[in-house]
């Protein structure tokens, strides 16, 4: 039951990443979203990516300090890179440069703010 509680939010949030990757001929055009919005989707849906990803290495007691932060930054930029690679074989849609900085900036920004949130916790929970 552990396992499930650490792992299924982001397994269910990849599968998500890839289900919408796999919608063919969507474009931010198609669906009438202001120019560039795609990328605000993209940095916070990787954000997200990486907030789950750190909860569940951390709910599973895998904790290496500073470490952590850089196996999610690393699995998430790998996870973006994997998604955009795909979707340049999905019919009407592409892969673009942008919208892998927009992922990598997303998985950073994500794994910093579950990073000093932890860690805030952590010296508070210490202090009492």
């Amino acid at each position: 039951m552990k396992i499930l509680k650490c792992w299924f939010p982001l397994l269910f949030w990849v599968f998500l990443i890839f289900g919408l990757s796999s919608i063919p001929n969507i474009s931010p055009d198609r669906i009438k979203l202001p120019s560039g919005s795609d990328k605000i989707i993209h940095y916070f849906e990787y954000s997200i990516l990486a907030l789950l990803f750190y909860r569940g290495l951390v709910y599973d007691r895998w904790n290496t300090g500073n470490l952590i932060a850089v196996v999610v930054v690393i699995a998430a930029a790998g996870v973006a890179l994997t998604d955009e690679f795909y979707q340049s074989f999905v019919p009407g849609r592409d892969s673009s440069f942008l919208d892998l900085v927009a992922d990598f900036s997303g998985v950073i920004s994500g794994t910093v703010i579950y990073h000093f949130f932890r860690r805030d916790k952590k010296n508070r929970r210490e202090e009492s």
